[in-house]
């Protein structure tokens, strides 16, 4: 601790020895920077405050229906641009600042001052501060006013700009829209008159099915029971002779089998009946079908015996039988009863056998249309929903150009927003700088420190040794003895008279200072 303070001791001492040279180039530089100061220009501060009333009556009543402008973050928005350069283009040939640029350098520094020197404050949410200093008075106010008028027409442009650009947009977007909304209707209703009978809603396929499923088991079970009676007639049938034998014992005898008119009279009953039985027969099989042939048989002999009676009952007598009691042979009606039974059944079959076909291919029909109506009703789902968004879409824009078109009318037709002028720009008539009282204290202190700068860079030039410790710590070697310094009368008053002029040229200085403190207060008073 003891060497830094003897270290430090040094340092003032020898910086003290050359304390002229200190005050030398404290007095040079503040001169010097006092004189700059005196000579700098005096600046002009042009301002203006402005308020944006964004509050409009007709905004919340008309909100939902048109279309809301956000004017408050556009003017926020404006006010960060504001010194974008196009802008301080228009600004410096709006105030006549560009007359004097004859060179692209001297344009750039133009406006690259300007876009220095403009400020810009946000004193409220709505109310603006611009000012800009300037050598020229009214070059300063010709300035804020080109800045206030940029700043007012812009936003209230911008915003109706916005929304003719908005309209437009939305009016190629709805023509685009009605088109794909015509083909999305036209796919639609092609698409449904290509599928009728198999569109969702047209028809319960479910239900229609499970009715012809249980239809086909009906009939099913139908002629399931009408072949079984069929073959059960046949083996009666098989087992019963076609014809019998009958004996007259004479003229008055009895009469021991039915007469031939009996058959006769039976088969024409049976003939209407036979042909009807023979045309089904023919629907369903061919004419060498067995079934078909004994159909024909007993047809024509129903029809020989038709013949027979009829000529008979034109002769007006009926056979008689033989005398001696003559044996005959003729039909067995009960052979013919069950032949007759059996082609009834073999007609109900094939009537059941038809049904049941015509049952068969409509269950096959509506098993196809229920695997089919689940793809179509797929695909209908789907061009519905294309054209459910479309629409969706569509209306949309419809919407939100009805709400653009009464935006652009509020903004046209009514001041969404006003800019009042709270303090408009005015021509300074006093000078608001430059801070030559700052200035010169600035300087001053920067004379001073200089000055010692100065004088401990010629302490450090100085190799001379001031004392028997510094000689000790240089050369590491014991010091035997040291010499004061004996000053006489006359050295001691010279040195009083140094000291003195010293301190005046100090106080001189110091003075010099409060002098032009003084005077800069003064001249600011008087202005």
């Amino acid at each position: 601790m003891v060497s830094v303070k003897m270290m430090m001791w040094d340092y003032a001492s020898a910086m003290w020895r050359r304390r002229w040279f200190a005050a030398g180039v404290a007095w040079l530089v503040c001169v010097a920077g006092w004189a700059f100061v005196a000579t700098m220009p005096d600046q002009y501060q042009a301002r203006t405050r402005i308020y944006v009333d964004t509050d409009s009556m007709l905004r919340p009543l008309l909100r939902g229906i048109t279309v809301d402008s956000n004017t408050l973050n556009q003017v926020d928005i404006m006010q960060r641009t504001l010194l974008s350069r196009p802008n301080l283009q228009k600004v410096a040939r709006l105030a006549d600042l560009d007359l004097h640029a004859t060179s692209l350098p001297q344009q750039e520094q133009i406006i690259a001052d300007l876009g220095r020197q403009i400020r810009i404050v946000n004193q409220a949410p709505n109310l603006f501060e611009l000012t800009y200093e300037n050598p020229q008075p009214q070059t300063a106010k010709k300035v804020i006013q080109s800045l206030l008028d940029i700043f007012v027409e812009t936003n209230l442009g911008n915003t109706r700009k916005d929304i003719v650009v908005a309209r437009s947009f939305i009016d190629e977007q709805i023509k685009e829209y009605e088109r794909q909304l015509d083909a999305a209707e036209r796919r639609l209703a092609d698409f449904k008159a290509e599928n009728v009978g198999f569109l969702p809603g047209d028809h319960n396929y479910s239900t229609r099915l499970e009715v012809a499923r249980t239809e086909v088991a009906k009939t099913q079970g139908e002629l399931a029971e009408a072949r079984k009676s069929r073959d059960e007639l046949k083996k009666q049938l098989a087992e019963t002779p076609k014809f019998v034998e009958t004996v007259n014992s004479g003229p008055l005898g009895p009469d021991f089998g039915p007469p031939i008119g009996g058959a006769g009279m039976d088969s024409v009953l049976r003939v209407p009946e036979l042909e009807q039985r023979l045309k089904t027969l023919l629907l369903r099989y061919t004419e060498r079908h067995p079934d078909v042939v004994e159909a024909k048989r007993l047809l024509e002999l129903a029809k020989r015996e038709e013949e027979e009676r009829a000529a008979m009952e034109a002769e007006g007598s009926s056979p008689m039988p033989e005398p001696g009691g003559m044996k005959t042979t003729t039909s067995n009606p009960v052979y013919e009863q069950m032949r007759l039974q059996q082609v009834q059944l073999e007609t109900t079959i094939a009537s059941l056998e038809s049904r049941l076909e015509r049952q068969t291919s409509d269950v096959q029909k509506w098993e196809q249309l229920a695997r089919a109506v689940p793809g179509v009703a797929a695909e209908m789902a789907r061009l519905d929903r294309d054209h459910a968004v479309i629409k969706r879409n569509y209306d949309e824009l419809v919407a939100r150009r009805e709400a653009a078109r009464i935006g652009q009318d509020l903004e046209t037709q009514t001041k969404a927003v006003q800019f009042r002028l709270v303090d408009p720009p005015e021509v300074p008539s006093r000078p608001t700088g430059p801070k030559r009282a700052l200035f010169v204290s600035v300087v001053f202190v920067m004379g001073l420190g200089i000055g010692g700068a100065f004088a401990f860079f010629l302490s450090q030039l100085d190799s001379t040794m001031r004392h028997a410790e510094q000689l000790r710590m240089s050369f590491k070697l014991p010091v035997l003895g040291s010499v004061s310094m004996i000053q006489s009368a006359w050295a001691q008053r010279r040195r009083r008279i140094e000291l003195a002029s010293f301190g005046l040229a100090c106080l001189s200085l110091v003075g010099a200072y409060l002098g032009l403190l003084s005077i800069e207060a003064l001249l600011s008073k008087t202005i």
